[in-house]
């Protein structure tokens, strides 16, 4: 069975959870009592399924398994569309198989690649689930707490996910400024299986400062809204790394920000144009705020998903 997954991805701190249950409780729900999820990747030695920007996994659940693939698809912002396949196993044994023929690269072996792939990491968590009514649209809500596990290499896993099971991409963003009223929750755009790589291969992204990154006149907006996005995330990742000049670069993409508003400054809409730039801007220049403060707090969030609604009604524009 296959579909296109669209979800959205939000970091907690312990202290966000129980306000977001809250949050939650007073929509129309249906709860889920929590369950326990074991979660084991795999890949080749060289990481081919890494490089066809697939992930591979067995699903444990209440002695039921499931085998999943995820295919190359696109992001905008921390907002997910990525084709999945998932078929039911009998026991915790890959076969490759079972998928169909026409997800795979062109030329590829498929019993080969499967000789070659061995476990990589595994998750363990907890999640509960809310399936949530809101306003056109059902949004699967769940929180996952647990840990990513790599030999003795460990990360925690704290984090809620909006997925669109029926209704439209619009209704997610919009629960999502719902719950972004509560400090202490991050856009999050790295999934647990990138965190996982990242145990196991820990990689530094270069930070690429905004400086004449658009040409405004030979690409389109939605263009240059994306590659400010994956500067935004290069920023926050170089800050919350701890890099002693990233509070200064900081600050410096968002006067670039808002430089892009001044200048489309008729195509913005409202809700873009109201995020408060200048607010953040002195929010960083005080050292008593630290990264994290910043990034998890709830402006800032609302910010984020200003832009990520902008380049969302563009994008889908588009593909109509």
């Amino acid at each position: 069975m296959s579909h296109v997954e669209v979800e959205l991805k939000l970091a907690a701190k312990g202290c966000a959870i129980e306000a977001v249950r809250q949050c939650i409780s007073t929509l129309s729900h249906q709860y889920s009592e929590p369950t326990k999820l074991t979660n084991i990747y795999f890949d080749t030695e060289k990481r081919q399924l890494r490089q066809w920007d697939m992930g591979l996994r067995i699903r444990g659940c209440d002695g039921r398994y499931e085998m999943t693939i995820k295919t190359a698809g696109q992001a905008i912002g921390g907002l997910h569309q990525r084709p999945e396949f998932n078929v039911d196993i009998d026991s915790p044994e890959l076969n490759l198989a079972a998928f169909p023929t026409e997800i795979w690269p062109e030329g590829t072996d498929v019993a080969q690649l499967q000789s070659e792939l061995s476990i990589l990491f595994s998750t363990n968590f907890t999640r509960e689930k809310w399936l949530v009514t809101f306003e056109d649209s059902e949004i699967e809500v769940v929180l996952d707490q647990g840990e990513i596990s790599a030999g003795a290499k460990d990360l925690p896993i704290q984090e809620f996910e909006l997925e669109l099971k029926k209704g439209f991409i619009a209704d997610v963003l919009n629960l999502a400024k719902k719950i972004a009223d509560i400090d202490g929750l991050h856009l999050s755009s790295v999934s647990k299986a990138a965190r996982g790589y990242s145990l196991i291969n820990p990689t530094t992204t270069p930070l690429t400062r905004p400086d004449a990154i658009f040409d405004y006149e030979e690409q389109p907006i939605e263009k240059s809204l994306t590659h400010m996005q994956l500067l935004c995330q290069q920023h926050e990742a170089y800050w919350l790394a701890g890099e002693s000049d990233a509070r200064q670069v900081f600050s410096e993409f968002l006067r670039f920000v808002q430089a892009f508003l001044v200048h489309y400054q008729n195509s913005a809409p409202h809700f873009v144009h109201d995020t408060p730039l200048e607010q953040l801007r002195l929010d960083i220049a005080n050292e008593a705020i630290s990264a994290e403060d910043f990034c998890y707090s709830s402006q800032w969030l609302k910010c984020k998903l200003a832009f990520i609604q902008w380049l969302s009604a563009l994008t889908y524009q588009e593909a109509q």
